[in-house]
């Protein structure tokens, strides 16, 4: 999903810069962008992606600590 997220939005940059309308054709991508992340479905989803990111860094980070710090105690 990633990776067609990233080529979707290289090719309207892509689209953009080709274009010989310019200003005018980015200003109604752009809004048309800024509709579609003001959306409160959208920002439902970016919400609960970023509360599952914190949940999951908070489970982890203890662990990730500890290896870090036996990794660094080994090197020195």
């Amino acid at each position: 999903m990633r990776g067609k997220t990233a080529f979707l939005v290289g090719g309207l940059i892509g689209y953009v810069m080709g274009t010989r309308a310019g200003r005018e054709q980015f200003e109604k991508i752009a809004g048309q962008a800024r509709r579609v992340w003001e959306d409160p479905r959208v920002q439902e989803k970016v919400n609960d992606a970023s509360q599952r990111a914190t949940s999951f860094v908070q489970d982890v980070a203890p662990d990730l600590k500890d290896k870090v710090t036996d990794a660094v105690r080994k090197t020195g």
